[in-house]
């Protein structure tokens, strides 16, 4: 009589290895979904994001009451290099009709003079034609599929001696 095999313990390098393959597996659809517009995935996970923060109300990025966030923030929160944002911004800001506004921190806001704050152009809402009802769908899954990768790494944190 044969015996099952068990199934192989997955290793910590396996867990290591399959976020890089997830990543791989979303960025070709979001290469696809940015096809032919001229921007890059860098540029639309900006507008994406600046376009969350005035229209949908996301707070996951901290930013003020007229929708400006910070480019710090957006070094802190945009899943590409920040080292690149200035640039990614200015071509958005630079581009006809402008997809981006940027100001300087307004006379005694604390802010240092080239703390500079951005957000986006009614010209750089590519997402005004699709239904609220799909953006909203589609933010749900996107936001549980964070939800379990966070739990997911604080419960890996937990097993951790030295955190």
């Amino acid at each position: 009589m044969r015996q099952k095999k068990s199934a192989l313990a997955i290793e910590p390098t396996d867990t290591v290895t399959s976020i890089f393959t997830a990543r791989r597996d979303l960025l070709q659809g979001v290469k696809s979904a940015v096809a032919g517009s001229g921007f890059g995935v860098e540029e639309a996970d900006l507008l994406v994001s600046l376009f969350g923060v005035r229209e949908l109300g996301w707070d996951d990025l901290a930013h003020d009451a007229a929708a400006y966030v910070a480019f710090k923030e957006l070094e802190l929160y945009l899943v590409h290099n920040p080292s690149l944002l200035s640039r990614r911004i200015r071509k958005l800001a630079d581009a006809k009709p402008p997809l981006v506004e940027v100001r300087k921190p307004e006379a005694g806001s604390g802010l240092h003079f080239n703390a500079l704050r951005v957000r986006i152009t009614a010209e750089g809402e590519p997402l005004q034609g699709i239904p609220p009802r799909l953006l909203a769908a589609h933010h749900q899954v996107n936001e549980e599929i964070s939800a379990r990768v966070r739990a997911r790494r604080q419960s890996a944190k937990d097993f951790l001696v030295n955190p």
